[in-house]
């Protein structure tokens, strides 16, 4: 019995992967933290709340926030960021 190996990335996920931790860097930290806790770290919200002493209502509203914000990057690039001219997207803490 050999361990299987993981598959390499194609060039493609490869890519999705670049974008994500791009997207991710553009998040406000409150956000970022709450998204990374629960979805890579797998933490249920009341763990989360404890970690960063905050209310449990506040976890899953940053949450939400935050994977709406990245599914908007992730689907429109950065320029759906907020900018000076063009505030079309609203990233909040």
């Amino acid at each position: 019995d050999q361990p299987e190996l993981a598959a390499a990335a194609t060039q493609e996920q490869a890519l999705e992967i670049r974008d994500l931790a791009r997207a991710l860097q553009v998040l406000p930290q409150a956000q970022r933290q709450v998204v990374l806790l629960v979805g890579l770290e797998g933490m249920d919200y009341k763990r989360v709340a404890t970690v960063l002493d905050i209310p449990v209502g506040t976890v899953m509203s940053r949450l939400h926030r935050g994977r709406e914000a990245l599914r908007r990057l992730m689907a429109y690039g950065p320029e759906s960021r907020p900018s000076s001219r063009n505030a079309k997207v609203r990233l909040v803490p």
